[in-house]
């Protein structure tokens, strides 16, 4: 039997307890976890019959990290699990880990290591992330950040970054690690241990699991440059790839998927159901080509284009220019030129430094061309380009009554418009552009520049409040899922 060791830091054994247990209780084979507890204060007699009744446990007190005490705990077990007390644990947990790391041996030479940020309840979709690079810090530091959902995997992903607080892999690395200094993924490469997220949520998270930037070797040495060519970064020169700041390194930045045949008979029998609703919403976008870059790369919007354009129940259309066309015809056919007069009536140059801006605030006026070319929909939604940030079944029905109704649809997320996506009934849409345009021009002339986007919809809201039904959701670009099967009634394969 392979064993597998669970350590897990804590300040006493009550914070950890129910952790514990759901590990136990949900393991394959509970005899063969063992636990190793790193714990700030004694434990008293309840604490002690606790553990007694968990099985094998070892504690220290006071104990440092499960990293640094790992030596000092370990009874000889095959395997290692870092673990954090905001865990819990679905069934058969254990096969599963053991399942998903002899997958990883099939794609990779060397030995091998299972991380990932692991799914919390406000994430929109059941699905471990990757550990990406988002940016460097003032100090030169490596920042990190969630990256593409493992959504339908078919098996882990190989990765570049290590997650301390979720690790799996033979005992071997953990006791290697014990003579490294940080970053572990460096020692992790150099010792040749290929690192891979986890692809099957068996494990999930209760609370947030950030990551502390990441101070970097000065010096370059040879390991460090195989790994930045292997995993495409610059870190001296602080250059991201898209597929570092994704945590998916393949050349399109997906991989491959598999949507479950339960799934897609759910979606099936829903598509049925809303099949003869009384809405017909058409999505309008824009790709364009603009003086000054976005917050993200364009190989990564490409990327998130793609999972919205393959949806095969969303009406969609798309505006382009010059080249940014000749990027998205292959992937959506329903593509028009964007022309100037189709955005916010201004008169005279926009500033490069305020184009972002101003094509931000032309959004309902270019939903307003999209009515005049195409009049028969009942309400017309604008989608960001790079809205969607992780894979859906293609055939995923969409639910268009949840957000179609007889106001303007949006969402606040903590009292901030979210506008990455607004729903506008067919009737409103022209009242709606002439209010903007008038707020713009009366901006324009007592302040001289156009009001920020946030700033237009926040006074949009406070004059016309009547005009907008408001939601609130947990995060940005989250209210298309209203329109589709939600996490609780998605079928879990897993479960």
């Amino acid at each position: 039997m392979d064993r597998i060791l669970l350590l897990m830091a804590a300040q006493g054994y009550p914070q950890a307890d129910a952790a514990l247990r759901s590990a136990r209780e949900n393991a394959a084979s509970p005899a063969r976890v063992s636990y190793g507890l790193s714990l700030q204060d004694e434990p008293d007699e309840n604490a002690h019959s606790a553990m007694r009744a968990l099985g094998s446990v070892q504690f220290l007190c006071p104990g440092f990290s499960s990293w640094t005490d790992m030596e000092a705990l370990w009874q000889g077990e095959g395997y290692v699990l870092i673990a954090h007390p905001a865990m819990t644990f679905t069934k058969n947990w254990d096969m599963q880990l053991l399942r998903a790391l002899r997958q990883c041996r099939r794609d990779s030479v060397f030995s091998t290591v299972l991380t990932g940020y692991l799914p919390r309840p406000q994430d929109p979709v059941d699905a471990v992330c990757p550990v990406a690079a988002e940016s460097f810090d003032a100090q030169g530091q490596l920042v990190f950040q969630r990256g593409t959902p493992l959504r339908y995997a078919t098996s882990p992903l190989r990765s570049a970054f290590l997650h301390p607080d979720f690790c799996f892999a033979p005992a071997a690395f953990f006791r290697e690690m014990q003579q490294e200094e940080a970053p572990l993924f460096l020692a992790a490469f150099r010792r040749k241990w290929e690192i891979y997220t986890l692809h099957r949520p068996v494990i999930h998270i209760s609370d947030d699991m950030p990551l502390l930037p990441c101070q970097l070797p000065q010096e370059t040495d040879t390991s460090l440059s195989r790994f930045e060519k292997r995993f495409g970064l610059r870190l001296a020169t602080r250059q991201l790839s898209a597929m570092a700041r994704q945590g998916v390194f393949t050349a399109d930045l997906t991989f491959p998927t598999h949507v479950p045949y339960v799934v897609r008979g759910q979606e099936a029998l829903r598509e049925l159901m809303s099949r003869w609703g009384k809405v017909s919403p058409l999505c309008v976008t824009a790709y364009l080509s603009l003086p000054m870059d976005g917050p993200n790369m364009h190989e990564q919007y490409i990327c998130w284009f793609g999972y919205l354009s393959r949806l095969k129940n969303l009406s969609l259309l798309c505006y382009g220019d010059g080249e940014s066309t000749r990027k998205i015809m292959p992937m959506l056919p329903n593509v028009l030129e964007y022309k100037r007069r189709y955005g916010l009536p201004v008169e005279g140059e926009i500033p490069a430094e305020e184009t972002m801006n101003y094509m931000k605030l032309s959004k309902p006026f270019i939903l307003a061309q999209s009515r005049e070319k195409f009049l028969n929909h009942s309400h017309y939604v604008w989608i960001n380009f790079g809205y969607l940030r992780y894979p859906v079944y293609e055939r995923a029905a969409i639910d268009w009554a949840n957000v179609c109704h007889d106001k303007i649809m949006l969402s606040m997320v903590e009292g901030v418009p979210d506008v990455s996506m607004l729903v506008v009934p067919d009737a409103m849409l022209l009242t709606l552009c002439r209010e903007i345009a008038a707020l713009c021009e009366s901006e324009l002339n007592s302040r001289g520049h156009l009001p920020m986007e946030t700033e237009l919809w926040l006074m949009l809201i406070k004059e016309h409040r009547d005009w907008f039904e408001l939601i609130d959701m947990p995060g940005n670009r989250e209210l298309l899922t209203l329109t589709m099967m939600s996490r609780e009634e998605e079928a879990h394969v897993y479960s």
